[in-house]
């Protein structure tokens, strides 16, 4: 059944109605032309029909019919009479800023059961949202993906109270790449006072790229489609061939770099003016309650993807500069003298590395600086592939978010199919969404008893299994080799937040 129409600032909408939940998808926030800042949409007047998500950002696997253009777009879902504002979930997606898009995630389930307004939303990926041109003569080429996220945070603010959403109560939230994207967005002089608390799935363990690094990676890539010499035709480079530039750059870098990466959010001076970890531990964001979250076996997925993915070699290496060889060694020791049955004690010591470990050290500077902050870790293995095979790993605990209970939900942009949940996934994926939604709603997922805060005195670990669960972070021979070594080291807090 189709709604009655919406206004926005640019025109009416229409969506579409069912089993109480209004959604609205393919609504435009921004125009995006090529290497150049998001501007408005062309408004109209007559109410426009928004059914569907629309076009996807350009990405590998959706370039030959892509509309670059038109690509920002954002989906709306709203419980139907709501009674009074109800608080907005604005959700920014992973997939390495190079793939996924807001179809990926239908919001009707968690809207209904909030009640909650859910918001995801698309932005340009791979060279198209991360390419930095600046410095080579496109003058607003740079961090366009996150300028992509403000416009959507902005419209948002300014048109959710018209679908049912309390504009002064946003909680920004991600998982992976897009969790990145959180945590450098919520830092932003840009974003200060439009949105009240913060929620990220897996951030890498480093959030944020260097200037640098991000100006090698436009000169390969212009070398690459030899237009070294005339930078601004890149604009008028078909997809397909600026983005087989792209990745055989990737490749190069994987194997040449200590970054081994290739996009992400770049500390570029302007639109991030400051490396957002130093934000949060300056007290600049004690006000904002923040929820870190990661997978227990985030690197598994990594390790089994052909090739083994670059940040597999870059973490290990990152590992051995700061420790030497025999802290390696001796750490992979304990590991491997630790290791349950079924776990890998490379995986489980590069998860910590570069998923864990920073979110601690993350979680330590925000309650340090007087901010409120909860560390979780998903240990369930949700009866889905690839987590059937290969145990809670990255993207386990986004599965059971999204779920539709009792369903595991279909991912058409990731083609992955959803799926009949088992009575443990019900159990956990219920627990993880009814604490997520109440984070939404009053900024603590959980009643202090069952989940504490995260303290300097206290460290409390919150596990997402069978039980839930509480453990202490720092407990075990794990964490006293890691500390030995950061002391043996001379690492202070501030260093171990970027370094592993």
């Amino acid at each position: 059944m189709l709604t009655n129409a919406v206004s926005t600032t640019r025109g009416p909408v229409v969506g579409a109605e069912q089993d109480g939940v209004r959604a609205f998808k393919g609504v435009p926030f921004g125009t995006a032309r090529r290497f150049a800042r998001a501007t408005p949409p062309v408004a109209w007047t007559e109410p426009r029909q928004c059914t569907d998500c629309g076009v996807y950002a350009p990405q590998p696997g959706h370039l030959d019919h892509a509309d670059e253009e038109s690509c920002l777009s954002l989906n709306i879902f709203a419980p139907a009479g709501a009674d009074r504002p109800l608080p907005v979930l604005f959700f920014i997606h992973g997939g390495a800023f190079v793939t996924g898009g807001g179809a990926d995630y239908d919001g009707s389930f968690l809207a209904a059961h909030g009640p909650a307004v859910i918001v995801t939303i698309n932005y340009r990926l791979g060279p198209l949202g991360f390419l930095q041109l600046h410095r080579h003569g496109l003058t607003e080429a740079n961090n366009l993906a996150l300028q992509d996220t403000l416009a959507a945070l902005d419209w948002v603010r300014a048109n959710v109270a018209n679908f049912g959403g309390d504009p002064e109560a946003i909680t920004l939230s991600g998982q992976s790449a897009g969790a990145s994207m959180v945590l450098a967005l919520a830092t932003l002089p840009q974003a200060k006072g439009k949105f009240i608390r913060a929620l990220a799935l897996s951030a890498p363990g480093r959030n944020i790229m260097g200037a640098d690094h991000a100006d090698d990676v436009a000169r390969r890539v212009l070398d690459e489609l030899v237009l070294s010499r005339d930078p601004g035709a890149i604009a008028a480079v078909p997809l397909p061939k600026l983005f087989a530039a792209v990745e055989r750059v990737s490749r190069t870098l994987a194997d040449e770099t200590e970054a081994g990466t290739v996009f992400g959010p770049v500390l570029d001076g302007t639109e991030i003016p400051r490396e957002p970890r130093d934000v949060f531990a300056d007290g600049s964001l004690r006000d904002i309650p923040l929820w870190l979250g990661s997978c227990r076996d985030e690197m598994v997925v990594f390790l089994n993807s052909t090739p083994p993915a670059a940040m597999i070699r870059t973490t290990e290496r990152q590992v051995r500069t700061a420790f030497g060889d025999a802290g390696w060694c001796r750490l992979l020791s304990y590991y491997r003298a630790t290791a349950r049955l079924d776990e890998d004690p490379y995986e489980a010591l590069l998860s910590d590395a570069f998923w864990h470990r920073p979110m601690a050290d993350l979680a330590r500077l925000h309650a340090a600086a007087g901010g409120a902050v909860w560390l979780s870790r998903f240990d369930h293995r949700p009866a889905l592939e690839p987590f059937l095979s290969q145990g809670p790993t990255h993207g386990a605990d986004n599965a059971c978010l999204w779920a539709h209970l009792p369903d595991f939900i279909d991912r058409p942009i990731l083609k992955r199919k959803g799926g009949p949940m088992t009575p443990a996934d019900i159990d956990v994926a219920a627990r993880f969404q009814a604490n997520v939604l109440r984070f939404v709603a009053t900024g603590i997922p959980d009643v202090a008893e069952a989940w504490p805060r995260f303290a300097p005195a206290k460290e409390p670990l919150a596990i997402f299994g069978q039980p839930f669960h509480i453990v202490p972070l720092n407990d075990g021979a794990r964490a006293r080799v890691w500390a030995e070594l950061e002391a043996q080291s001379g690492l202070t807090n501030q260093q171990r937040a970027i370094a592993p």
